[in-house]
């Protein structure tokens, strides 16, 4: 080599790269994510629920949880957030939003956006959405910005 760090190997000189079909796959992009929610908003309370599940923290709280869930009205941007000690209360969290939701408000939820984490795809929860006549929205994880069609 030309630094002499390594020996008993000859480099040719460099040529023309030639991209093969497996490069090309794997240095594919997806289209950017938005920094902001594009599209219009909904014009009715509870038309459409962002949610997500934040934890574990490091420190629980005196009543031993480390999670929450929140749940933000895409009108109003009016959040609520429920405590959990396990993932699998999201569920149940999300059945108290949403008689909370229906009492207080008069709002059928039309639709609940999350990221696609197993909590929101378990069979009761799906069940449930699909009974209330709730589209189910999925982001990929980490992206709450990401606006899907539907």
């Amino acid at each position: 080599m030309q630094q002499g760090i390594v020996s008993g190997v000859e480099l040719s000189e460099p040529s023309e790269v030639t991209p093969c079909d497996s490069c090309m796959y794997a240095k594919m992009t997806c289209k950017a994510i938005p920094k902001e929610h594009e599209g219009p908003c909904v014009s009715y309370f509870s038309g459409e629920i962002h949610s997500d599940i934040w934890g574990p923290s490091p420190t629980k709280t005196l009543g031993g949880r480390s999670y929450y869930i929140s749940f933000t009205d895409d009108k109003t941007c009016y959040t609520c957030t429920y405590l959990l000690t396990h993932k699998s209360e999201a569920f149940q969290a999300y059945l108290t939003f949403e008689a909370w939701a229906c009492t207080q408000h008069n709002g059928k939820i039309k639709a609940l956006q999350s990221n696609d984490g197993g909590k929101y795809l378990s069979g009761r929860f799906s069940d449930h959405l699909a009974q209330q006549g709730t589209v189910q929205r999925l982001t990929s994880h980490d992206t709450p910005s990401q606006k899907l069609s539907g």
